[in-house]
C-alpha cells in the first residue's frame, strides 16, 4: 500500500476509484476515503490508501490460485414494461438480519410472460459482436435481501426545467465517447432503416452526432474523461461508463444532473428504469440508458442432453412452460452426470462454472440482492440476508454433487475449455462469455456441438427473473444548463426507436447472428429484456465487489461454507457502504452537484 498526494489528473483517477474500477467483469483494490471536496479543479491535498490496478486476467488467475492453495426461426417480439415488485427497504446502512430458514422458499408471485408481437421485419442478419469486456474473473458479490429496492424518491421540490428547444440546434456537433468499437447500423433491413432515421433527425433538427471509441477498458478511458472534464473541455458531450465507474465521477461532481433538462422525459418507458434508479441520489438523476445487455444464464450442450434422455430443445420448453425451476435443474444435472463407460469414474458432468458467475447468478436470479437503496438514494447492506444465504447454500449443494471442479494444474479459466470440449452438459455464465468457448478468443476452445442458452431457473413456485447491470450514459458537468439541454435533445433523438420498429427488433438485429439457434434470442434474450429484472447495485458502491469477490472461489473449492463466507465479509461490506453514503452526503452538503463546474 502506498500513500500518495494527489495533484494531477491522473492522480485524481485514484481519488475517484477509477484506475481499476470494479464491476462484474473487472475488479480493483482501491479504497476511497469519503471526503467533501470544495473544488476538484484545485490540486487535491487529500491522501488515500491505493493499491496498484492489475490486469484483469492476472488478477483473476491470482485469485483462483490463492484459493486453490487455501484448500433465423420466426422471432416474436414486443416491448413490455418491466415488472418490479417494490419492497420496503431499511433506511439504515445495514438491513436487519433475518433468521435463516433451513429450506429455501420459493417466490409466491405467479410467473409472468412477456407478450409477443411479430417484428415489423425480422432482421435477416446481425453484426457479429465481440465482447466489450474481458472475461469475468473469479471475483464475487452476493445478493442480499428481498428482490427489489425501495422506489426511487421523487425530489421534494420540482426541479427547475430548462426552456423547451424549438427543434433547431444550429448545427451543434455532439460527440458520444465509448470504450469499444461502436457498431454502426448493420446492412440488414433494420440497420438500413436506422441509418435513414439518423440522417433524417440530423437534417431536420440541424445537428450532427457521432460515436467515437477513445480507448479500451479501464484506466486509459476514464483518465481521458476525468482530465478533460477538469480542463473544461470534455472529450465527449456524452460519455458511456461501465456501472463500476459511475460512483467515482458522481462522488467528485463531474456528472451533470439530468432531471431538470426539458429535453429528457424519464417517464418515457424507453429509458432503462434500473439505470435511472441506480444513478438517482437525493431526487436527482445522473445517468441514463436505453440499452439492455443480457446477463446471467445457462449455456447447454444439446448432444449431451440428448444422450442423457432429453430432447435437444427441452430446456427451451421448460423455460417456456414454467417448469424451469430449481428442482428441474437438479434433475437435469443428475441425469447428465454420467459414468458412460462403467469404470466407476464420471465421464460427463452436469455443469462446470466460473465460481463468480455461478453463485452471483444463483442469488440474483431468485431475487436476492447484496445491496439495495432507500428512498433517498442511500445504499443499504443486504449481504447478510436470508435470501443470499439460502441461494448460496442451494447452489453449493449442487456444486458438490454435479460440478466438474478445477483439474490440478489447470488454468484459472479452465471452465471454458471443459465446456468447449464436451465434458459438461451445462455452464452457468454471463451471456457475453459465449465468446470464450466458440473459438473467437481461443481456437482450441471451440464447441462443435449444437448449443443453446436459457435463463437461470427460479425457485420452485417462483418466476423466472434476470438482473441488469447496464452501461450508463452521462453528460459532464462542464456545460451550462442551456448547452446541456441541447446535448440531451440530440441524444434523446439518437436513442429513440426507429419508426416502424421496436427495441426488441434492435436486440434481434444485434444478437441473431451470434447464436446457432433463434430460440436463444427470441425466447431467452427477449424474455430477459421484457420480464422481471432485479437491479444490481454493487458496482455503484466503490470497493464493494472487491469485498465480495474472494468468497466465491472459497465456497466453490470448499474452503468456506456459505455461512462462514457471508459472515467473513460483514465488517468490510458495511464499511464500504458507509463510506459511499458519506461521500455522497458530503458532496450534496457542499452543493457540489451543480452545473458548469469546470468552465
Amino acid at each position: 500500500m502506498k500513500k500518495r498526494s494527489l495533484g494531477t489528473a491522473s492522480a485524481l483517477m485514484l481519488v475517484l476509484g477509477l484506475a481499476g474500477c470494479t464491476n462484474s467483469k473487472s475488479t480493483s483494490d482501491v479504497t476511497t476515503e469519503a471526503t467533501a471536496q470544495a473544488d476538484v479543479s484545485t490540486e487535491a491535498t487529500t491522501t488515500l490508501e491505493e493499491t496498484t490496478t492489475q490486469e484483469k486476467t492476472a488478477e483473476v488467475k491470482e485469485t483462483n490460485e490463492a484459493t486453490d492453495e487455501a484448500t433465423s426461426e420466426d422471432v416474436t417480439t414486443e416491448d413490455t414494461t418491466e415488472n418490479e415488485t417494490p419492497l420496503p427497504t431499511d433506511t439504515s446502512e445495514d438491513a436487519p438480519t433475518e433468521e435463516v430458514p433451513t429450506t429455501v422458499s420459493g417466490q409466491t408471485e405467479e410467473a409472468t410472460e412477456a407478450a409477443t408481437q411479430e417484428p415489423t421485419e425480422a432482421p435477416t442478419e446481425a453484426p457479429t459482436e465481440a465482447p466489450t469486456e474481458a472475461p469475468t474473473e473469479a471475483p464475487t458479490e452476493a445478493p442480499t435481501e428481498a428482490p427489489t429496492q425501495a422506489p426511487t424518491q421523487a425530489p421534494t421540490e420540482a426541479p427547475t426545467q430548462t426552456p423547451a428547444i424549438n427543434g433547431d440546434l444550429n448545427w451543434r456537433d455532439v460527440s458520444i465517447v465509448v470504450f469499444y468499437d461502436w457498431e454502426e447500423p448493420s446492412n440488414t433491413k433494420y440497420g438500413k432503416a436506422r441509418a435513414a432515421y439518423l440522417d433524417k433527425i440530423q437534417n431536420d433538427h440541424k445537428f450532427t452526432i457521432h460515436v467515437e471509441n477513445i480507448g479500451g477498458w479501464g484506466e486509459s478511458y476514464t483518465t481521458q474523461i476525468t482530465s478533460s472534464i477538469m480542463a473544461g473541455q470534455p472529450i465527449g458531450q456524452v460519455a458511456e461508463l461501465d456501472s463500476g465507474w459511475v460512483a467515482g465521477l458522481m462522488n467528485s461532481k463531474m456528472l451533470a444532473p439530468l432531471d431538470n433538462l426539458s429535453a429528457l422525459n424519464f417517464a418515457d418507458p424507453k429509458w432503462n428504469r434500473n439505470v435511472y434508479e441506480a444513478t438517482t441520489f437525493n431526487g436527482h438523476v445522473y445517468g441514463m440508458s436505453t440499452t439492455f445487455e443480457p446477463r446471467g444464464g445457462i449455456f447447454f450442450n444439446k448432444r449431451l442432453l440428448q444422450e442423457a434422455g432429453y430432447g435437444a430443445d427441452d430446456l427451451y420448453e421448460f423455460q417456456k412452460n414454467g417448469t424451469w425451476t430449481w428442482s428441474k435443474f437438479e434433475e437435469v444435472l443428475r441425469a447428465c452426470t454420467r459414468d458412460v463407460d462403467g469404470n466407476g469414474s464420471i465421464d460427463t458432468w452436469g455443469m462446470v462454472n466460473n465460481a463468480y458467475s455461478y453463485y452471483k447468478i444463483a442469488a440474483l436470479s431468485c431475487g436476492a440482492q447484496f445491496v439495495t437503496k432507500d428512498g433517498s438514494g442511500h445504499f443499504v447492506n443486504q449481504t447478510n440476508s436470508a435470501q443470499v444465504l439460502n441461494a448460496f447454500n442451494w447452489a453449493d449443494d449442487l456444486r458438490k454433487k454435479y460440478a466438474l471442479l478445477k483439474p490440478a494444474g489447470a488454468d484459472w479459466d479452465y471452465y471454458y475449455g471443459c465446456f468447449a470440449n464436451g465434458q459438461t452438459a451445462m455452464m452457468v455464465a454471463e451471456e457475453y462469455e459465449k465468446y470464450y468457448f466458440t473459438g473467437k478468443a481461443d481456437p482450441d476452445r471451440d464447441l462443435k456441438d449444437a448449443w443453446g442458452f436459457v435463463m437461470f431457473p427460479c425457485p420452485d413456485g417462483g418466476q423466472l427473473a434476470s438482473y441488469t447491470n447496464d452501461y450508463v450514459m452521462v453528460i459532464p458537468s462542464s456545460y451550462d444548463v442551456t448547452e446541456a439541454n441541447e446535448i440531451a435533445y440530440a441524444f434523446n433523438l439518437f436513442t429513440d426507436p426507429v419508426p416502424g420498429y421496436t427495441y426488441n427488433d434492435a436486440l434481434v438485429d444485434k444478437y441473431a447472428s451470434q447464436y446457432p439457434d433463434s430460440k436463444a434470442v427470441s425466447e431467452t434474450l427477449i424474455r430477459m429484456r421484457n420480464g422481471v429484472n432485479f437491479n444490481y447495485f454493487n458496482p455503484y458502491v466503490i470497493g464493494l465487489e472487491d469485498v465480495l469477490n474472494p468468497i466465491y472461489d472459497a465456497m466453490y473449492v470448499g474452503a468456506k461454507t456459505p455461512a462462514a463466507a457471508v459472515k467473513s465479509i460483514q465488517s468490510s461490506a458495511k464499511t464500504r457502504i458507509k463510506e459511499q453514503n458519506a461521500t455522497l452526503d458530503a458532496a450534496e452538503a457542499a452543493k457540489q452537484f451543480t452545473w458548469n463546474q469546470y468552465k
